[in-house]
């Protein structure tokens, strides 16, 4: 019984040293240069956006936003599909494929916020 006691009450300060203390995280970039970049987002004061777009291709569509940050979606149903508000502000450029039609559809658009409308694609 005295060495249960004498666990728990080791288990229960390692506890508490973990969750008091602040964890330290670190990563390294792939990239070969040893150039480093910082980005850094209110999200509680930042309107973020989603995408919203309506597939009528008859196969799967790849939505791509390369910008300040870079976002993937794949819609594999037909009809309309609209992302969690996620994409934060800038500059972003939208390449749309999909996998029943050859061919991209390429735009730049400024996000600010609010929803991103890709107009309907109809493979033909």
């Amino acid at each position: 019984m005295k060495t249960l006691r004498w666990f728990t009450f080791v288990f229960l300060v390692v506890l508490l040293v973990v969750t008091v203390l602040p964890a330290s995280v670190s990563a390294a970039s792939q990239d070969s240069d040893s150039a480093t970049t910082s980005y850094t987002v209110d999200l509680a004061k930042t309107k973020l956006a989603k995408v919203k777009v309506t597939n009528k291709t008859g196969g799967t569509m790849t939505v791509r936003l390369t910008g300040p940050r870079t976002y993937y979606f794949s819609v594999p149903q037909q009809g309309k599909w609209t992302s969690a508000a996620i994409i934060e502000p800038g500059k972003y450029t939208i390449t749309v494929t999909t996998s029943a039609c050859g061919g991209s559809y390429v735009k730049t658009k400024n996000v600010k916020g609010g929803t991103v409308g890709i107009p309907v694609l109809v493979c033909r």
